[in-house]
């Protein structure tokens, strides 16, 4: 079957699944009841969107799949490279051909990842993208009908077209930050109960404390790590298995300490913390 621009997600991660973001947690909570049949009925206004900027591996795509796992909503990934090929027509074709297809199975999230891809500069000032289509997106996000709700995330976002953070264009801009150590508490329970160990049996606050500056993502990639290493050797993994995996992984925020140091900067004028801070 020939690839296409949209691609549907089966409800699979809950709330319950991310560690830490509480304020972000909490507006969706909010928010969950105002896409159920009796407020559409009354046509209560409906958020539009956000925008999750921040560190890769921080929990922006797992935030935009919660959303509507949250909210009993189908979720629908808009894939812009694919957009940007030329394979489905042109990019403006491309589309509007996807986003029609969205309106018509509303009310839906629809998720674009890696924003500034299609719409960013490029580190000289040169747009990366094509201007036209992102003229059709901003129309787009003025026009679409309310049961289209768009999450969408960006790792660069001093690459982001100003026009794009414009008070109204989406209801919220939240940053993602590396966890804090109660989130990283938690990250570490959820994927070691997710791997079928009992987070008791380990000091988590140990293991919160041996990871300051590790994102999620590398906290899951350590306890997965951990596990199979103790499959191999025909057994459970324990908290042994755990820190020799962290002992051996440099994370991302050492390698590129001022990419994300600059990320933090720019964000912290523009977006509202996705986490109760510390």
């Amino acid at each position: 079957a020939k690839e296409s621009v949209l691609r549907f997600y089966p409800p699979q991660r809950s709330l319950d699944d991310i560690g830490g973001l509480d304020n972000l947690k909490d507006w969706v909570r909010k928010r969950q009841d105002l896409f159920t049949k009796d407020a559409l009925e009354e046509a209560v206004p409906l958020p539009a969107g956000v925008l999750f900027m921040g560190i890769s591996g921080c929990g922006k795509s797992l935030a935009a799949k919660t959303i509507a796992a949250a909210w009993s909503m189908p979720l629908v990934r808009l894939d812009m490279s694919l957009v940007m090929s030329g394979s489905f027509g042109s990019p403006e074709y491309a589309f509007e051909h996807a986003t029609s297809i969205a309106e018509e199975i509303a009310p839906v999230v629809l998720w674009i990842d890696e924003l500034e891809n299609a719409f960013g500069y490029d580190d000289s000032g040169a747009s990366s993208g094509n201007v036209n289509i992102f003229s059709s997106f901003l129309t787009w996000m003025q026009e679409k009908p309310a049961g289209v709700f768009l999450a969408a995330t960006a790792n660069r976002i001093q690459q982001l077209p100003a026009e794009l953070m414009r008070k109204g264009r989406f209801d919220q801009l939240f940053f993602l930050d590396l966890p804090a150590s109660k989130e990283r508490a938690q990250i570490f329970s959820i994927h070691i109960r997710l791997n079928g160990q009992d987070p008791e049996s380990f000091d988590i606050d140990y293991l919160a404390a041996a990871t300051r500056g590790w994102s999620g993502a590398e906290i899951e990639s350590a306890v997965k790590g951990a596990r199979i290493e103790a499959w191999q050797e025909g057994r459970s993994f324990n908290e042994q298995d755990v820190i020799r995996n962290t002992v051996n992984m440099v994370p991302l925020s050492r390698t590129m300490e001022e990419q994300i140091q600059a990320i933090k900067d720019w964000s912290y004028q523009r977006a509202v913390p996705a986490s109760i801070t510390e």
